[in-house]
């Protein structure tokens, strides 16, 4: 259920995309920010937002959204007002790419640590140490001995 909420987000936000990049400068907002970073920003979200919606299909997300970014260029040159530039291909290819990158390589990263935690756990090392009591267990009582009792050890041989 969640994937297909994520999903259908990634698409309506690609669709957001496709109508703010052809739409007429003055319909588009202005973020404040400097153009190229609001490519990057925008491209990246986009790029994010697919990567959770299709973990699966990592390969076809980035050349998909590589080929998108080219493709709303090249219709920028028929789009009146608008103005197609290298630059622009460049940030919002770099943007998806980043937004598909960072969380691919968080994940990995997580999960090798993770790995590594479980085989520290389960290694000849952690089996000899003993396990430190917690809140919810009770510690251990060893049995008292009795007062006057003597301990006896075996006789290792004449003391000398």
């Amino acid at each position: 259920m969640i994937t297909h909420l994520l999903r259908a987000m990634a698409w309506l936000y690609a669709a957001a995309l496709v109508f703010l990049t052809l739409s007429p400068p003055a319909i588009r907002f202005e973020t404040g920010l400097p153009h190229n970073l609001e490519h990057l920003a925008a491209f990246g979200v986009s790029g994010f937002l697919f990567w959770i919606g299709y973990r699966s299909r990592r390969l076809l997300i980035l050349v998909g959204g590589i080929g998108l970014t080219a493709v709303l260029e090249v219709l920028q040159i028929w789009a009146p007002d608008r103005h197609a530039r290298w630059i622009d291909v460049a940030m919002n290819a770099a943007g998806f790419c980043i937004g598909v990158g960072v969380p691919h390589v968080v994940s990995r990263s997580v999960g090798h640590l993770l790995a590594g935690r479980s085989r520290a756990a389960n290694s000849p090392a952690a089996r000899f140490r003993p396990n430190p009591p917690t809140s919810h267990t009770p510690p251990s009582k060893a049995p008292e001995k009795p007062a006057g009792d003597v301990e006896h050890t075996p006789w290792s041989g004449p003391a000398g």
